[in-house]
């Protein structure tokens, strides 16, 4: 599949184009993107997209849509983007042991960073989805968010 056709589909994502035309988008997205290209369906030139590329996301299920997964982990460096609270509701319907391995390699990117804002949403998103430190395989990015979250709330 041509990633400029992906491209041209995720680009009309967008929320101020008509709703038919996004939902075309979405569903020519989830018939017709190849599996390992799905971090494709989140355009990094602007947050109007997202909240589509999540439903893309969701519509096509897990497995099959693991990819997308490190990019709905970045939604998370502010909650209040769109598509964030939808990725926290889609990650509500998995099994802990699926979501926690990307939030974990979110926690330490995050680190690496130094990006204290999404140290502290990852936290959040933990509490939501009722993860604890005995979950992450490297407890240190669990307790390194929860630092962060407990100093500045």
């Amino acid at each position: 599949m041509d990633p400029e056709l992906i491209k041209h589909f995720a680009h009309e994502l967008h929320w101020h184009l008509p709703e038919e035309m996004q939902q075309e988008a979405i569903d020519w997205l989830v018939a017709y993107t190849p599996r390992d290209q799905l971090a494709l369906v989140f355009p990094p030139y602007g947050k109007s997209y997202w909240q589509n590329s999540v439903k893309v996301v969701a519509k096509i299920g897990y497995p099959a849509n693991v990819a997308a997964f490190p990019r709905m982990v970045e939604l998370f460096q502010d909650i209040n983007w769109p598509g964030a609270e939808e990725a926290v509701q889609y990650f509500q319907t998995l099994e802990k042991a699926i979501v926690v391995p990307y939030l974990e390699a979110g926690g330490k990117q995050a680190i690496a960073e130094k990006d204290e804002q999404w140290l502290w949403f990852l936290y959040a998103v933990c509490e939501r989805l009722r993860i604890e430190r005995m979950d992450f395989q490297d407890g240190t990015v669990f307790e390194a968010m929860e630092e962060i979250y407990t100093r500045d709330t």
